[in-house]
């Protein structure tokens, strides 16, 4: 998989979006902005940065079985720490969020870091109401997440943004 992002403008991105057929794209909700999920980097596109992105793990319905909002949380991690952050992501935090009925599925990525892991969930929701849920919160209030959360690299740092798909790319 290949993440591509940009600021480009509209008509841009519908350039782009012809030239990369058989991917997703999705535009940020709140400001200018574009991810596309792409199989594989295949061409270029000016404006565009393309990140190689290694699957890991997934559940329930994405890509075009999932809903139309993405949120993508960048999350960075030290090595050490890696192998019980990816533990309580798959066994415990992904699963409870997975319990919200507008909570689709989720793709979790993990991309080059010489510091570290970086990795990317990219989550699909029915509804941005999601990210308000009973079970989001459930998913932020158990003592696995109390116990990452002493660490300073955990949950403040991690990026989330939100994106409505236009369509594939």
């Amino acid at each position: 998989m290949v993440i591509a992002e940009s600021a480009v403008d509209d008509a841009a991105a519908r350039v782009f979006a012809r030239a990369h057929r058989g991917g997703e794209l999705f535009r940020k909700a709140e400001a200018l902005g574009y991810l596309a999920l792409l199989r594989e980097a295949g061409g270029e596109g000016p404006g565009w940065t393309f990140v190689p992105a290694q699957p890991l793990f997934d559940a329930g319905r994405h890509g075009a079985a999932g809903g139309e909002w993405l949120f993508r949380v960048g999350l960075w991690v030290p090595r050490e720490h890696r192998e019980e952050f990816l533990a309580w992501y798959e066994q415990e935090h992904l699963p409870i969020l997975l319990e919200c009925p507008l909570w689709d599925g989720c793709r979790f990525v993990e991309v080059e870091d010489a510091t570290g892991c970086r990795f990317i969930a990219l989550h699909q929701l029915a509804d941005q109401a999601a990210l308000s849920s009973p079970e989001r919160a459930r998913s932020r209030a158990t003592p696995w997440f109390a116990r990452l959360k002493q660490f300073p690299w955990f949950d403040e740092p991690f990026t989330r943004v939100l994106y409505r798909r236009v369509g594939p790319a």
